[in-house]
């Protein structure tokens, strides 16, 4: 092979890698109740949308398939036509009967910051009163 050959496949090799990380990615959430009461959750998107995400009962989880994008980390789901994205702000959970005053949110903070393939997040009510606690479990 001749020294511009060798060039010309090295850089198609670096750019074929590259592909992918300039590509939005799927991402899979499973969000576990890990405290002894129901919660109800919801997927907030921005300006005041959400999509409810159900009740999740006590040591039971729910899972989420949505896309990373691949310029800012960003999170969100196709609007039901596909043809819209919808940004994810949060997710947010709390005990049914008193959602203002017990509803905690799982920080998407760190998933932003770096390609993630799967994530388990997990949340619980507070035992005694107050917010629900949500934590990032694990991010693959």
């Amino acid at each position: 092979m001749t020294s511009r050959l060798v060039l010309l496949c090295l850089c198609v090799g670096l750019l074929s890698s590259c592909v992918s990380e300039t590509q939005d990615r799927p991402v899979t959430l499973a969000l576990a109740n890990t405290g002894a009461e129901a919660l109800r959750c919801r997927l907030m998107f921005g300006h005041w949308v959400d999509r409810d995400l159900g009740t999740i009962a006590p040591g039971a989880a729910t899972a989420l398939s949505m896309t990373q994008a691949a310029s800012d980390g960003a999170l969100y789901v196709l609007r039901a036509d596909g043809e819209r994205k919808m940004m994810i702000e949060t997710i947010q959970c709390a005990q049914s009967g008193d959602w203002m005053e017990t509803f905690g949110q799982v920080d998407f903070a760190p998933i932003r910051s770096r390609r993630a393939q799967a994530i388990e997040a997990s949340c619980a009510a507070s035992v005694g009163g107050g917010r629900t606690t949500c934590r990032l479990d694990e991010i693959e």
